[in-house]
């Protein structure tokens, strides 16, 4: 494995000399991005390390060149002034790991030694890329909108009657839900999987996911909300591209809030579900936070918004929600009493009443994730039914 330093300053090659030592390691420096490109030509695979002094802009073309080109590559980034547009720049380019200049003498070695582990199993495979699994996000920045009851039942729809392999992972990390949705016991949670980060692949991450009856694996939340912190966000950027070689769907079951977690799942989504129900609050959030997301450069393409408790008598209709959040409603989830008896029965409602109206709206839903097609149309129409939705 070749470690290729960008870097003027020296910092970078100092603080990657302990590798030196490490078997099949080979450490190399180069005064330019695209020297740094021509030397692994003939190799199988290169971490590429950039210090302060090389312009981000030009870290990014770069990077995004090398991942449209399924180079196995990854690259890792160190910055004078890190920031959160710095990072979800980054993300978004395809860089695996970005780290300020203050804490790049102490976590750059185990960062490096982290890319190294995660390119193995594809340079031994003979592979160029990943597997291309679709990562769905379900987003809400107002809790109580039936976000991960939604979640949840999407990805137990798309591992049982739609039998496709699919994970879910819980990064609401202070006060997650799925494993009570879902009836999990939360043996093995992320937290344990970051703790072994260094050294943790496809193989062994497969060993912290927990089996669900449906077929669905899920990833779960920290049992304890003050281990959230250990769970940083360039880690949880690894573990879903890892999730992405693994299976076919992977859903993420976000946090109520608009954070960075949130901005590393969305940046590592195919396709973000925004989910609103029929009260100004919830309306008003949503228009709030799909503006902040185009404002981010996000596109259209990838944000759709989903009606839930669609059929509620509030004075109050699907167009006139579209008209305040500026727009389209893909899916819309009908309530009914059997939503919250599924949550208290620990039995996703697609599994607990598959006949009912809500279910089918929910496995439509699912249905057009499995489709690869993305959701057009509404998809998840749905007819009234009395009482409190998911």
């Amino acid at each position: 494995m070749l470690i290729v330093s960008i870097d003027t300053s020296g910092l970078c090659g100092a603080a990657l000399a302990s590798l030196e030592t490490s078997e099949g390691v080979t450490l190399a420096s180069a005064g330019t991005l695209e020297e740094a490109s021509a030397s692994w030509a003939t190799d199988e695979a290169c971490v590429v390390v950039t210090g302060p002094t090389v312009a981000p802009d030009e870290v990014f073309a770069a990077t995004s060149r090398w991942s449209a080109d399924q180079e196995p590559v990854a690259v890792i980034m160190v910055t004078p002034e890190p920031s959160a547009e710095l990072l979800r720049r980054a993300l978004r380019a395809g860089v695996r790991d970005v780290l300020g200049v203050g804490e790049a003498e102490e976590a750059l070695s185990e960062s490096v030694s982290a890319a190294v582990t995660s390119l193995a199993p594809r340079v031994e495979s003979g592979d160029r890329a990943p597997a291309g699994a679709r990562v769905v996000s379900v987003f809400s920045t107002k809790g109580g909108v039936g976000k991960s009851v939604i979640a949840t039942n999407l990805g137990v729809a798309l591992a049982g009657p739609l039998k496709r392999p699919t994970a879910i992972v819980d990064l609401d990390l202070q006060f997650g839900d799925v494993a009570i949705m879902l009836q999990l016991a939360p043996e093995r949670t992320i937290y344990e999987a970051v703790q072994v980060f260094d050294r943790l692949d496809a193989e062994m991450l497969r060993a912290y996911l927990t089996p669900h009856d449906s077929g669905l694996r899920a990833l779960l939340a920290p049992v304890s909300p003050e281990d959230a912190e250990a769970v940083t966000v360039n880690r949880i950027g690894a573990i879903i591209e890892l999730l992405r070689g693994m299976v076919d769907f992977v859903v993420l079951d976000t946090p109520a809030t608009f954070d960075d977690v949130v901005l590393t799942a969305i940046d590592h989504s195919d396709d973000v579900y925004a989910v609103a129900t029929m009260d100004v609050a919830s309306i008003k959030n949503t228009r709030i936070s799909m503006q902040k997301l185009r404002q981010l450069g996000y596109d259209d393409g990838l944000l759709h918004l989903v009606l839930n408790r669609a059929d509620s008598k509030v004075w109050l209709d699907a167009a006139e929600v579209e008209k305040a959040i500026e727009g389209r409603i893909v899916a819309k989830i009908p309530s009914d009493r059997l939503v919250p008896r599924s949550v208290n029965k620990g039995v996703p409602v697609v599994l607990d009443a598959p006949r009912s109206v809500v279910a089918k709206s929910m496995l439509d839903l699912a249905r057009s994730i499995a489709d690869s097609k993305g959701v057009s149309g509404d998809v998840a129409q749905g007819t009234a039914r009395a009482g409190v939705g998911a």
